[in-house]
């Protein structure tokens, strides 16, 4: 699959931590991005049920950047929302909840946990 813009900014975010300017553009482009977010059944008008995984470092929802890799990633098609990374950090800073972004199918794979999120949000 095609790195996307996405991806190159992470690439470029991971080889330099010490960059705050790499980092700031990365986040960057999760806000600017539509991301595909995993629900555990298909959206009933405005209202959307995410799946939501447990694990020790906290809450996390599935976003992917293209729709193909959500498919990846399930196996399967299954249901989901699209959305800004704006609107989704918006709505998950509200439940304490962080982003799995592309987990396992895309160099941009990243946990941004939900201290992150709530930042980005805010910003």
């Amino acid at each position: 699959m095609t790195e996307t813009p996405l991806d190159n900014a992470f690439v470029r975010m991971d080889a330099n931590p010490e960059d705050d300017n790499a980092r700031l553009a990365f986040y960057n482009h999760v806000a600017g991005s539509e991301l595909f977010l995993l629900l555990t059944e298909e959206p009933e008008e405005d209202r959307v049920d995410p799946q939501v995984f447990e694990t020790d470092d906290g809450s996390f929802v599935l976003a992917f950047d293209r729709e193909a890799r959500l498919t990846e990633f399930t196996g399967a098609p299954a249901p989901y929302a699209a959305l800004s990374g704006r609107a989704l950090a918006q709505m998950l800073a509200r439940e304490g909840l962080g982003i799995g972004l592309n987990l396992g199918v895309a160099p941009s794979s990243f946990l941004l946990p939900d201290t992150a999120v709530a930042w980005l949000a805010a910003t």
